[in-house]
């Protein structure tokens, strides 16, 4: 076993972290019907997580299951991916929505506003990594290219948290999520304590943190 742990849950983490880069109450059990849902669309659910914005902690209402753009090829059974750009958006006006996903030391599940191992609401359940593949061979000697690959064909989505660079006036819209991998602990309570998305893109210019990776996922939601 690597020191990243076993199972689908932390190779998710681990693949989305090392190729980039809501509150615990409102997150619901991964047999959701989001994540089996299928097809580039969740199930339509209502609920609420935590989110940071300027240095203040908000809320993210949701109503609205995720989009995943079918254009761009997935092997996840939500048709969800992580290493390539969206083609369609499911609307002309979005704005980006950063998750940062913490590789290789344990994180509380009350410092992240979707704890891995749940599902937060209207998330999808799992995405195809094996776009990511070659960055994660490394990590797991003991895998065959063949289990490797089958392992990321429908992983796990790893626990997060999310950062917004503006709040739409309040009103619900979709976002376009990018992944941002932390690979230290004290990096990440860092970027945690300034709650801001202003300050992650620093450390992402600095390379404190992988670069922002693009997806076909958008979530839907207004902020207050």
């Amino acid at each position: 076993m690597s020191k990243f742990g076993s199972g689908k849950t932390r190779l998710a983490a681990a693949a989305t972290v090392m190729a980039l880069a809501g509150g615990i109450g409102a997150t619901v059990a991964a047999t959701s019907p989001a994540m089996a849902m299928g097809s580039g669309h969740g199930t339509n659910e209502f609920g609420m997580t935590k989110a940071f914005y300027d240095g203040k902690a908000l809320s993210f209402t949701y109503s609205k299951g995720y989009f995943c753009d079918t254009s761009v090829s997935s092997s996840a059974t939500t048709g969800c991916e992580a290493g390539a750009k969206w083609k369609t958006a499911p609307s002309k006006h979005h704005d980006p929505l950063f998750i940062t996903v913490p590789l290789g030391f344990d994180v509380k599940k009350r410092a992240m506003d979707c704890p891995s191992g749940l599902v937060c609401v209207d998330h999808p359940g799992t995405i195809d990594l094996t776009r990511l593949e070659p960055a994660l061979k490394p990590l797991y000697p003991q895998l065959s290219d063949a289990q490797l690959t089958d392992a990321l064909k429908d992983a796990a989505t790893p626990g997060h948290s999310h950062f917004i660079t503006d709040r739409n006036h309040g009103k619900p819209e979709w976002w376009d999520v990018k992944v941002v991998g932390v690979t230290d602990k004290a990096e990440y309570k860092k970027i945690n304590h300034h709650r801001s998305a202003a300050f992650l893109k620093k450390e992402i210019k600095a390379g404190r943190t992988t670069a922002a990776i693009p997806t076909n996922l958008f979530l839907f939601f207004s902020v207050k």
